[in-house]
């Protein structure tokens, strides 16, 4: 608003003077009016030049008195431009001091941004550590497991070897009238054989099986002719290996099962007899009354005397037997033994007969694989040929 006033009042000022040096000019010019000698042609000329550079004195008077911008414009350039000038320079400084901070600021924003990377690096790397050392807790766990066990097991073992030591101590010490290196059992020989039932839970299993080796350490007491104690005395060792896999085929079989335990090496009086156990399917061979093997033979043919004729005709039922499935002893080879009485009836009943006659051995019993093989023999003579027929 200021402004727009100013340039009001200049106008009518201006207006006003110009109106007053025309007016003055014509006045001269009509009356011939002169000034400083001059003709009144030049003296209207300077009137008017006069008027007009009133007008501009007092235009910028008015503007002076008026704005302080207009006196700063008029009377205070030079001071603007100077400080114009040092602004500028200032400006151009910041400007620089700008550049360089922004250079600053990029610089600092890389650095930053490879911290950022370093620290995500070292993040993965921190979670790969975590996961190596959980792992690692997880080993050092299982070792600890581990040990724990192995001592338990060590001090077991422990516990046992020093009870075999002692029972062996009370063996040798027990043993009266033994010559020292007595074998008093081959290797492979059986210390006692049982058939075991299947199909039952667990505990029975390990029941029947400590069963099973309660009877064979008593047979080899037996053997070495001393008595059980108040103490048990052990005689015979069994790796626990061995025990555990012969519960485990109990616990897995549905039938029952035909055990062995026997000696894996010589055992001389005064040791403790190391045992393994065999394990067999107890099938079921021959029902009882079954015809297991005949032959014929003829006493005029054969000069083969009685009683080598009969161990022949068992020694082919053996085989026999052996091949239907019957487990033999494993020094001696046989299947089942005859009693005195049955072979003496039948040798006799050969030695009546005198000529061709048949002998049939049937199952006594029922017989499986865990044997023996029972026999009940039959002598049956065959109608002799006349010389007429001959």
């Amino acid at each position: 608003m200021v402004g727009i006033r100013l340039i009001i009042i200049m106008a009518i000022v201006g207006g006003f003077i110009a109106y007053l040096a025309d007016k003055m000019g014509s006045k001269i010019g009509k009356k011939k009016m002169s000034v400083f000698g001059l003709r009144p042609k030049h003296t209207s000329i300077l009137l008017t030049v006069t008027g007009g550079t009133i007008i501009a004195v007092l235009t910028i008077g008015v503007m002076a008195v008026s704005s302080q911008s207009a006196r700063t414009a008029l009377f205070g350039m030079d001071k603007l431009q100077k400080e114009l000038k040092l602004l500028n320079a200032e400006k151009a400084e910041a400007t620089v001091a700008l550049d360089a901070a922004k250079e600053r600021v990029e610089e600092q924003n890389k650095k930053i941004s490879e911290l950022d990377a370093k620290m995500q690096d070292s993040m993965r790397e921190n979670d790969a550590m975590e996961a190596k050392l959980a792992e690692v807790n997880s080993m050092y766990s299982k070792a600890q497991e581990e040990l724990t066990t192995l001592t338990e097991s060590k001090a077991q073992l422990t516990s046992e070897i020093q009870e075999l030591e002692k029972t062996t101590d009370a063996l040798r010490k027990g043993i009266i009238n033994m010559r020292e290196g007595q074998v008093y059992y081959r290797a492979g020989e059986v210390v006692y054989a049982g058939v075991m039932r299947g199909g039952l839970k667990h505990d029975a299993n390990v029941a029947q099986v400590n069963w099973l080796l309660q009877n064979a350490n008593e047979a080899a007491l037996e053997r070495l002719g001393m008595q059980q104690r108040e103490e048990p005395l052990q005689a015979i060792w069994l790796a626990r290996g061995s025990v555990d896999n012969a519960v485990r085929a109990l616990d897995k079989s549905k039938g029952n099962l035909f055990f062995r335990v026997r000696t894996v090496a010589n055992i001389i009086v005064g040791e403790l007899a190391v045992c393994e156990i065999e394990m067999f399917e107890n099938q079921f061979i021959y029902p009882d009354g079954t015809l297991i093997y005949s032959a014929d033979y003829n006493l005029r043919d054969d000069s083969t005397s009685h009683d080598n004729l009969l161990m022949g005709f068992l020694t082919q039922i053996n085989h026999q037997a052996v091949q239907a499935g019957v487990l033999p002893d494993p020094l001696t080879g046989k299947v089942g033994n005859m009693d005195a009485a049955t072979m003496i009836e039948t040798s006799n009943a050969i030695r009546r007969i005198n000529g061709a006659f048949t002998i049939n051995a049937y199952a006594k019993g029922d017989i499986t694989t865990a044997g023996p093989v029972r026999l009940r023999l039959e002598v049956i003579p065959k109608p002799q040929k006349s010389e007429a027929d001959e």
